[in-house]
């Protein structure tokens, strides 16, 4: 993990920002999620190997909104906003909501919780 961030810097041609590397970090669980749901139940190790790593990963990101808050955090960027709660703004809703809560949630997550406010 640590040399895919110095490759990232090398990349870029300078240290990551907080922000970067957040992002960074939640790629990474997000491609080590989808290797736990896509490895067969019988490859024991591969799948200890990956929740390991997860979980290394998962505590440095900022603790993840549960589905209710995420619900209540939607209702509140609507409301702060004076948007309606409709489709049509749910673009500019989920682009405002994706830079608040940086590495508190997923877009998964998020536009969940967003469907269910959402007329």
């Amino acid at each position: 993990m640590i040399s895919a961030i110095g490759l990232a810097e090398k990349e870029k041609g300078e240290a990551l920002s907080k922000e970067e590397a957040l992002k960074f970090i939640q790629k990474e669980v997000k491609q080590l999620k989808e290797t736990i749901e896509s490895t067969p139940s019988t490859r024991t190790d591969l799948l200890e190997e990956a929740n390991k790593k997860l979980k290394i990963l998962e505590s440095y990101l900022p603790k993840q909104l549960s589905p209710e808050e995420l619900v209540t955090e939607v209702e509140r960027f609507i409301k702060e906003n004076n948007l309606e709660a409709i489709k049509k703004n749910q673009g500019q809703i989920m682009k405002g909501l994706m830079e608040k809560l940086q590495g508190a949630t997923d877009g998964k997550s998020l536009n969940i919780a967003l469907s269910k406010v959402l007329k």
